[in-house]
Formats: C-alpha cells, structure tokens, sequence
C-alpha cells in the first residue's frame, strides 16, 4: 500500500473513531455517526488502527523525502496511540468535563458547519443517535468501574455541574440549535425538527445520563484523597502509556516531578522576586503573591473588558509577527466567550483550530464566567499562548498546508503544540508585547504554572497524592487564583499526562533553539527556526529533533 494511501486509509479511521471531531475539522463522511462503546466496535478500531501502525512501520523510510518520512513516521505514532487508547479502554468513553461524551456532543456541536441541506440532514441522524449514545456511554462507564477502573468523585461532581447548566439553558442558546444553515427552502422545516429533537429527545437522554452517574457510577467513585490512576486496576501501566502519549519521551514520573519542583520552587521562584519588585515594588514572593491576590485593580470588571483585553493583545500581536516569523497563517482568528453551560468547569481559554474546508475561522475561546474573580495580570500570556503567536500560528499553519495528507493538518501531538503554545508566551517578551511589568509577572505565573503541573499531575498519578495535596502545592508555588486552581487540578484528574506536555514540550523546543542558535552562530536566523517548527505541522518530539538537525545543517 502506498503512503497516500495508507494516510488516507488512517485519516477515515480516526473520523470514523471520533466522528464529532471530524465533522468540527470539516470531513462529513460520519456526521450520522457517534461513537461507539461495545466490544465489537472498539474490537474493529483496534484491529484498523494496529494494522496501520504495522503497514506505517514497514514502509521503507530511507527513500522517502523528509515530508513523506514525517507522514510515515507521525501515522505509526498516531495509530500507535489509538491503539493503546482502546486497549487500555480508560480515555475511550471518560467521566469528564473536559472530553466526556457529554462534551463532545455540547463543545463539538456548537462547531459544526455544513456546506449543503444533505450535510444539515446527516446531522440530524447524528441527533436522533444521542439517546443511544448516552446510555451505551453509561452502561461502559458502570463496566469499567466494575473492572476496577472507577472515576474520580471529582470529576463526576464537574460532569454533573455542566449537564445542570445545560438541561437549565435556554433553548435558544442549545448548542444543537446554533447550526448555520445554506439557503435552502426547507431550513426553517430542519429548525423545527432539529427543536424537537432537542426538547423530546436529546434534553431527556442528558438528565438520563446525569441520573445514571449520581445513581449507578458516584457510589462507586474514587473520594479526594484516592484521585489519581494509581489508585486504579492497571493505573501504572496506563499512566506510563499517557506519559508516552503526551510527551513522546522515555522518562519516568519520577524525572518529570523532578524537573516541575525545580522550576516551580527554584528557577521561577527567583524570577517572582526580580521582576516583582520592579512591578509592585514587592521584595519576596509572599509579598507578591499577596498584592496579586488582594489588589482589585488586577480584576476584571465584566465580560466584555475580558473580550476587550484578548483583541487588543492579539491586535499588536499581529503587528508584530513579520520580524519573527517568514510565514503568517491566511485564516482570521476570532475571539468568542466560552459557552455558558460549561463555563464554569472550563479552563480559561482554549483554541480550536479552523476546519479543513476552511467554512470556520480560527476560534479562540475565552473563559468570561465570573469575570471579577478572573486575575487581569495573567491574561496578556494566555492571550499570546492560546492565539498569536501560539496556538493560531500552530495550528491554522497546519490546516493551511498542501501536499501532505489530511491527517497531518490535525495531528495532536500534544508536547509539539502546547510546548509551543508555552514557548510562545516567553517569545512575546522577546517580542515587545508586553503592556507593562505586571503583565510579564502574568507570563512569570503561567510558567510557574506550567511547572507546577508536572509536580502535582506526577505527584496524584504516580505518587498517590490527594487532590488537597495537588490544590495547596499550586497554591503555594503559584499565585493563581483558588476558582482556577480547583478547576485545573480537576482536569488533571480527568486528564492524566496531559498537562505534563506543556513544560516538557517548552524545554524540548528551547533547547533546540540554543542547539541551532550555537551550531549556526551569525547565521542563525530567527525567523527560519520558528517555521521550521510550524509549517510541516505537529510531531513527536524526537521526530521534530531531527527536522530541526536538518535545518541546522541545511543553514550552513
């Protein structure tokens, strides 16, 4: 089988395999479709994924050019992932806030576009699905529990807040109803039949799901004290598989709470002290931490100064890419409140990147839920982390690429693009961005952050850490607010290893910097190194190594 098509052979497993993902991306081939939790199915995506992988990893690489060796290579490792997903059964249908079935169907709907009535009507055999659905997404949750792999108390306890916003949510705010239509003489017959489903059968089949957690899965659940996978049947084995996943690194939690407690207490606790006092005047991290916790200047007063804020920053950000980057994404990015539903279990931005037939800008989600609790001076990184220069360049870069296969374009290799994502909110204090001290003690924190991750996602998975443990080490090494604090340790515990992609992936491609700006010299050109790491898309970590070797030699 040829590259292309083993790639495209991959590209419809993995839509067929999350179905509402794919249609958010633009592939319209499943939008009937949902996923499926019995044994045959997943039994039959198992076996499709492993066949690839083992197709991907015969494939004679030494006489490929580097895009064709970067597909082969980025296929095995996806198919690889997928098949470990299945095989360890514990991210396939998880009790989440995050990337529950629930959220899927609510974060991913609200994405969706269709350039056709037959694209519309699918749709609709996707919603008279969602009963079914839920109740097979249920009876998975209660099989699993009963093979020893129960869910945090935390994360059900989330689950259940957001299903409570939606089901209490107007129904002209549903999700399921924010579809924009083609012009087509029967639209206002397909909002009628789309509202009824809605209201007969989709709002029941949520406050079914919601009493079938509370009543068969919450009993059952891990309390605070037991929140992380270690507590579970297999949970080192799986956790070990999460760290290859999201890091592509053969390090033990161990290395990575190592590496988080210095940074955390050591290397970011010192810059606390030096920018602070320039900042608030501040001579410790105490004091520090006091004034940004206390001073109610650092607030912000509605959602839509929050909104106000987030153009602004991406405004100059914009202006100033040309002298650090040779290529610039055509997509627009656009900044919208995070849904009211979820909000509240939400962290405070996320990205999500335009679909392949470019019917959807770059969207980038902004976190306004109680916006006076939200700290200001935080805000400018987040900007530049989940926008520009980060995660728009990143990912739209991908979705704008020719010649490669689909695929590639929405590869999720976490510690490329949130390792980016990171590395771009220091490389905006390179850039002059800015607006004052303050606002760099925001890009101090996120770091802090980021490092703290590492000790408190290793600390409850690996070491057996409460939830209150992972909650007062953040909030002793960070001055982060206590609402956020909360929600992300709780997204760790719903989403292990994830977290631990960031710092990795922001180490990883600073290194590689220092490497190339040490081998080159003089003729290190700073706009080269940065699209080397975006316009061939997201990879594993030892594979975007060896891309950037082959720049550094090719830049001689």
């Amino acid at each position: 089988m040829s590259l292309q098509s083993l790639a495209d052979r991959y590209w419809k497993a993995y839509s067929r395999y999350n179905p509402t993902i794919a249609t958010t991306r633009g592939e319209h081939d499943y939008d009937e479709e949902l996923r499926r939790f019995d044994d045959d199915w997943l039994g039959e995506m198992h076996d499709e994924f492993s066949a690839i992988a083992k197709e991907a990893s015969d494939l004679d690489t030494l006489s490929m050019t580097t895009q064709e060796r970067i597909s082969a290579r980025l296929m095995e490792h996806e198919a690889t992932v997928g098949v470990d997903e299945i095989e360890h059964r514990f991210m396939v249908g998880p009790i989440d806030p995050y990337l529950g079935p629930h959220t899927r169907l609510l974060s991913d709907t609200r994405q969706n576009t269709v350039r056709d009535p037959a694209q519309a009507e699918a749709l609709l055999g996707r919603y008279e699905k969602v009963p079914g659905h839920l109740a097979g997404a249920l009876e998975f949750h209660a099989e699993s529990a009963n093979r020893g792999m129960t869910p945090a108390r935390a994360s059900i306890d989330r689950v259940i807040s957001q299903l409570d916003g939606y089901l209490s949510s107007s129904l002209e705010d549903d999700p399921f109803l924010q579809l924009k239509l083609p012009d087509w003489p029967e639209a206002e017959g397909w909002r009628d039949r789309a509202t009824e489903l809605v209201t007969d059968r989709i709002r029941p089949a949520m406050a079914e799901y919601r009493s079938g957690l509370i009543e068969k899965i919450a009993p059952l659940a891990r309390p605070q004290e037991k929140v992380g996978i270690v507590w579970i049947s297999n949970g080192e084995q799986i956790y070990e598989s999460l760290v290859r996943k999201y890091t592509q690194l053969e390090i033990a939690a161990p290395e990575i709470h190592g590496i988080g407690r210095q940074w955390a207490t050591e290397i970011n606790a010192d810059e606390w002290v030096a920018v602070g006092g320039s900042a608030l005047g501040a001579g410790t991290r105490a004091e520090v931490f006091e004034r940004l916790h206390n001073d109610p200047d650092l607030r912000f007063r509605s959602e839509q100064e929050m909104l106000e804020h987030a153009q602004d920053a991406i405004d100059r950000a914009w202006a100033a890419v040309d002298d650090w980057f040779g290529t610039r994404p055509e997509t627009p990015c656009d900044v919208v409140p995070v849904p009211a539903a979820t909000a509240p279990a939400m962290p405070p931005a996320y990205y999500m990147q335009p679909p392949v037939d470019g019917s959807r800008p770059g969207t980038y989600f902004l976190n306004t839920y109680r916006p006076s609790e939200r700290d200001r001076f935080e805000y400018e990184s987040i900007h530049f982390h989940e926008a520009i220069p980060g995660h728009h360049f990143d990912r739209s870069l991908a979705a704008e690429l020719e010649g490669i296969p689909t695929f590639r374009r929405y590869a999720q290799v976490f510690a490329h693009t949130e390792g980016w994502g990171l590395y771009s909110e220091r490389l905006a204090d390179e850039m002059g961005l800015y607006s004052s001290e303050v606002d760099r003690l925001g890009m101090i924190s996120a770091d802090a952050w980021r490092a703290g991750r590492l000790v408190v996602d290793t600390g409850m998975h690996a070491l057996g850490w409460s939830r209150e443990q992972a909650i007062d080490f953040l909030s002793q090494w960070t001055p982060i607010g206590r609402m956020t604090i909360e929600q992300e340790v709780d997204r760790y515990v719903g989403m292990p290893g994830q977290a631990l992609a960031y710092k990795l992936g922001q180490l990883e491609i600073s290194r590689l910097r220092k490497k190339a700006e040490h081998e080159l010299g003089s003729s290190f050109d700073i706009k080269g190194f940065h699209d080397t790491m975006l316009v061939n898309g997201a990879m594993p970590l030892p594979q975007l190594a060896e891309v950037v070797e082959e720049w550094i030699a090719g830049s001689r």
